[in-house]
């Protein structure tokens, strides 16, 4: 089996998202309108944002998808109808669906559509695979409960110009495929709708029948966090995934920030170019993994089946990210001025980090900061406003970080 130049696939909530992810390595976006993707809650896209993302995107040589991929009941369709005849003059790159109304619907609307299979579909075999290329699907994002071995195994199975997409990085369901009712049940809002409150992340207790004592869940010494599961990092196997014929390597987080698709699809970016120069993965790469607000990190289903390990977390909460201070968004290198717009406060004196397209973050001393009327302040001054940094070799889309 000849090796694929995987793509790197990452999550745009809304367009500075998508124009972090570009900036830093990425080689397609997924993104939604305000329904029928699976991320109901994110900022999304109007559909006037969605046609700028999608023209931006191929002025620069890359690809944005599109996901349709809620589970939707018939009183949806009029409306999705709608959504689909908007898209259709848009022109995406591709659909991602897991229903097959929405598909055969996405088709009457737009024959010449690519379509995509979300990973909401559940798809763990080979014969299903084939099944949907039947249907006209040109990607499946098969099922997380996959082990690499299994996915090879479909790659080998299925029709060479069919393309496997596989989730590399980030937040992983308890529920198989992300199938889960344990939100609607307990809030009123469907995961299947886009709309899961994660009430798998929350710690709870066991109540006695007469309801006069209640204990904790003990999963272990730090608490009951029975359901939460792990978040996948996969940078460590970079060599095993290209072996698979994997053709899209995919980045979770549409609900994210702007710091954390920069971050994670810059660290994967550099990862892969590393594999291809033939050389070892760099620790200082894996550590930019950890700059990121995340859940304790393992595998997955990659090397493990479900049944051998829950791949629970031992602890509430998220592994807290390094400060997002603020972005490039102009620079003059004759003063050595950049002018930054700011989101968490910086002082004359402080060890900040500066992360660049390409390279990890590298150290460096505020010396001098001004207002825009380049009158120096101690201090940046609030979320959103303009400042002047003064320092050396800084690009606009550079981000500033705490250390």
């Amino acid at each position: 089996m000849q090796m694929t130049d995987p793509e790197i696939l990452s999550p745009a909530g809304n367009p500075e998202k998508l124009y972090y992810a570009f900036h830093y390595g990425a080689d397609a976006v997924y993104c939604a309108l305000d329904r029928f993707g699976l991320r109901a809650q994110a900022d999304n896209f109007t559909p006037e944002q969605l046609d700028e993302g999608v023209k931006y995107a191929h002025s620069i040589g890359k690809k944005l998808y599109v996901a349709l991929n809620v589970m939707p009941h018939d009183s949806d369709f009029p409306v999705l109808s709608d959504y689909i005849a908007v898209l259709r003059d848009i022109s995406p790159d591709a659909y991602i669906v897991s229903d097959p109304g929405v598909l055969s619907l996405v088709r009457e609307f737009i024959p010449e559509a690519e379509i995509h299979l979300s990973t909401q579909a559940s798809t763990v075999n080979t014969a299903a695979c084939n099944f949907w290329y039947r249907q006209g699907v040109k990607r499946i994002v098969v099922a997380r409960e996959l082990s690499l071995a299994e996915v090879k195994r479909i790659r080998a199975g299925i029709p060479e110009d069919m393309e496997i997409e596989c989730f590399v990085h980030g937040a992983m369901c308890m529920s198989y495929s992300g199938r889960c009712l344990l939100s609607d049940y307990m809030t009123g809002r469907s995961a299947n709708a886009g709309k899961c409150t994660q009430p798998c992340r929350w710690e709870y207790t066991v109540t006695e029948s007469g309801g006069e004592r209640s204990f904790d869940a003990v999963q272990d010494g730090n608490g009951s966090y029975l359901f939460s599961s792990r978040d996948m990092c996969m940078i460590h196997h970079i060599p095993e995934l290209v072996d698979s014929g994997i053709n899209s390597f995919k980045i979770e987080g549409r609900m994210k920030s702007a710091y954390y698709t920069a971050a994670i699809t810059n660290a994967y970016r550099m990862a892969i170019d590393c594999f291809r120069a033939g050389r070892p993965l760099d620790d200082s790469i894996a550590a930019e993994t950890e700059s990121v607000s995340h859940r304790e990190y393992g595998t997955g289903f990659w090397f493990s089946s479900p049944s051998e390990g829950a791949n629970t977390v031992s602890e509430g909460g998220n592994i807290s990210e390094r400060s997002f201070l603020c972005t490039v968004v102009g620079y003059d290198p004759v003063s050595g001025l950049a002018l930054c717009s700011q989101r968490n406060k910086m002082r004359v004196g402080d060890t900040v980090q500066v992360l660049t397209p390409g390279q990890c973050g590298r150290d460096i001393t505020v010396t001098e900061l001004f207002d825009t009327d380049m009158q120096p302040i101690a201090s940046t001054p609030h979320p959103r406003s303009e400042f002047y940094l003064r320092c050396d070799n800084l690009k606009k889309g550079d981000i500033i970080r705490g250390k």
